[in-house]
Order: structure tokens, then C-alpha cells, then sequence
């Protein structure tokens, strides 16, 4: 089939934006395209009508409408974006269906919890031309944009070494606890949540992992009643032989917690805090003054650069830094880790092909 041309919106008119479920997600979605000057909620979608109907009231969203159904809600007149905030193992289905549907897509993490459905949203995006972003927002946090910028100064030198972290306890006092225990939902700790510290960790080393060794495991106890294990640590080897450390815990009791170090030939970061020899003058740790990833409340999430970005690539046709292909990397790594752990051995990190 031929690629489809992506062209800016239509005349003047608000870009149209649709919401696939109605947990705190949606909600923060359709707090953040508030701000967006040219940006509608025109369609809200949950398995059931009528509770899309009450979201729909609870957030004074005047101009949506309420939809049952995924076909019925993608046939909206004014729909252009959709965004996917239903549970994890919806997110392939409802992407290839709106790709399909000629919208753009906005995904929250994971998009997939497999190799394969992988393979199938990156075919359909491809053959519909249509753009997507990847919900990996704690690349617009300002702890994470300076560090990225520090590296690429060259104020870091080359980085060698570089750690991250994802410390978050997901329990009955969270609503998506009662569903993320279950192993066919959230996949793994990492692809639930831990995915934030990898990503945050390939973006600023910039290159790709090559290898991975990985354990993981579990309280004797396990009060939290997982069925996988909620905790993880993985090693990782970069292209060029950087290595990487990654941990995510989901189990654990304790404030948010998002540790970061990055090591450099010529400087490192520590969480909010630098050194470098470019600055010759400098005494012990400089500290970087900007918001730090420090609470796992979706209301406090940096979401409003990502879709900014996103409704500029949509008017300008421009591809955006968070599309599917660009963050499918940091899927085929988390792969990778789970079949390190399966295996018992280090594994190199394959690269998911787009498959019909």
C-alpha cells in the first residue's frame, strides 16, 4: 500500500483529539491538550458508554462525545489524534486500528508487551503515514533536558558509564495496582514502569545497547501479590563499549525515587548535581537547578512538552524525536532483558522488523 502523505491540519479548525480510556491518564491528557492553543477533546472511548459519558462531565469537556465502541468512536467526524491510555495489552489493537484510520497516534508506555505486536504497529504506522509519540516524558523534565544537553556540549567528555533507576511501589493505594499484578497485563517491572529509567538512560548515552545480563526477583513474602518479579536490576553494553546499569522496583515502600548517574571522561552528573573539568575553577558538585523526576502521580508528569512537540509535528509535518520507530529500541531492550533473565545468560539485543 502506498504511504499515505502526512500533511498539517486541516485549514484553521482545532486538531481533534480522542481519548481511549478514562482512568487518571486520560485525565492528564486532557488537562495538557487543554493548554494547547488549537486542541479539542472531541471523543472519549471506554468499554462502557456510560462511563465515558460521566469522564466527559467530570472534566467539562462540552464538545465530546461518549463512545462504546472503537469503531464507532474512529469514524468521528473532527477526530485527528488519538490517544491510546487504556491498559497495556490494548495498546497494539487500538494503535493499528487508528493508524489504520488515517490519526495520529499518541501511546502510552509500553506500547507492546511483545516482540510481535511490536512488529505489527510499526508495519501499520509505516503504511499509514501517519505520526505517533511514545508517552517516554520524562525526556521533557528539565533534570533530564540539561544533562542531555551537558553530554552534548561535550561537557561529560566521552561517557563510559552511566546508571538509572525506577523506584516507585505500585500498590493497592494506586487504581491500576488491582490489574498491573497480573503477569498477562503489565509484562514485566520494567515494561510497566521501569520503562522510564531505560528510556531516560538510552537518551542521554545516545547509542544503542548491544548486550544484556539481567536478574530479577521478589520479596519471600511478596505482600503486594505479584505474579511476576517486581523488581529487577539489568546490565547493559552500548555500541562503542559503554556499559549501563539499570534497576526498577515496583515492590519497594518509600518516596518516589528516579537516581541518574552519568560518567564522562571529563565530567559526571549525580542525580541534580555535576562536576567537570571544562570548568576549571569549579569546587566539588555544581548543583543543576531544574524540576527532577520526583513523584510517580500522573498529574505531575511532564507531559506538556511531549505534546506540544507532537501538535507542532502534526502542523509541520515534521517526524517527531518520540515516534513509535525511534522509541521501539528501548522495547527491544526490555525484550532482550527478559530473555537474559530466562535464559540465565547475557544476550545480545535484537531489532524488532516491521511484520504484516
Amino acid at each position: 500500500m502506498r504511504k499515505k502523505t502526512v500533511s498539517p491540519a486541516r485549514g484553521r479548525r482545532p486538531l481533534g483529539v480522542g481519548l481511549v480510556g478514562t482512568g487518571d491518564v486520560a485525565r492528564a491528557h486532557a488537562s495538557n491538550f487543554s493548554k494547547i492553543g488549537g486542541c479539542e477533546v472531541v471523543a472519549v472511548l471506554s468499554r462502557e458508554k456510560e462511563r465515558a459519558r460521566r469522564r466527559i462531565d467530570e472534566l467539562g469537556l462540552a464538545r465530546a462525545e461518549p463512545y462504546g465502541d472503537l469503531s464507532a468512536f474512529l469514524a468521528h467526524g473532527g477526530l485527528d489524534v488519538v490517544v491510546v491510555c487504556s491498559p497495556h495489552p490494548n495498546h497494539p489493537a487500538e494503535t493499528i486500528a487508528a493508524a489504520r484510520a488515517g490519526k495520529h497516534v499518541v501511546i502510552e508506555k509500553p506500547v507492546a508487551l511483545d516482540r510481535a505486536s511490536l512488529g505489527r504497529m510499526l508495519a501499520a504506522v509505516k503504511r499509514a503515514g501517519v505520526l505517533t509519540s511514545v508517552c517516554f516524558e520524562l525526556r521533557w523534565i528539565g533534570l533530564i533536558r540539561n544533562v542531555r544537553a551537558l553530554v552534548a556540549k561535550g561537557a561529560l567528555g566521552e561517557v563510559f558509564h552511566a546508571a538509572c533507576g525506577y523506584h516507585h511501589g505500585i500498590g493497592p493505594w494506586i487504581p491500576q495496582w488491582s490489574w498491573n499484578v497480573k503477569k498477562r497485563m503489565a509484562g514485566s517491572a520494567l515494561l510497566t514502569a521501569g520503562c522510564h529509567a531505560l528510556d531516560g538512560l538510552l537518551f542521554l548515552v545516545g547509542r544503542r545497547v548491544v548486550e544484556v545480563a539481567a536478574m530479577s526477583g521478589k520479596s519471600r513474602s511478596n505482600p503486594l501479590r505479584y505474579e511476576y518479579d517486581p523488581n529487577v536490576v539489568a546490565l547493559l553494553r552500548f555500541e562503542g563499549g559503554a556499559l549501563g546499569e539499570v534497576a526498577a522496583s515496583i515492590e519497594c515502600r518509600q518516596p518516589y525515587l528516579f537516581p541518574l548517574l552519568v560518567q564522562g571522561t571529563k565530567g559526571t552528573v549525580w542525580n541534580d548535581r555535576f562536576a567537570t573539568t571544562e570548568w576549571p575553577g569549579l569546587k566539588g558538585w555544581a548543583h543543576l537547578p531544574a524540576d527532577c523526576p520526583e513523584s510517580g502521580d500522573v498529574e505531575d508528569h511532564p507531559y506538556l512538552g511531549q505534546l506540544r512537540e507532537f501538535v507542532e509535528c502534526i502542523r509541520t509535518g515534521r517526524r517527531p524525536s518520540n515516534d513509535i520507530a525511534a522509541c521501539a529500541h528501548v522495547h527491544d531492550v526490555m525484550f532482550a532483558v527478559e530473555d537474559a533473565i530466562r535464559e540465565k545468560k547475557t544476550v545480545r539485543v535484537a531489532r524488532t522488523a516491521a511484520r504484516s
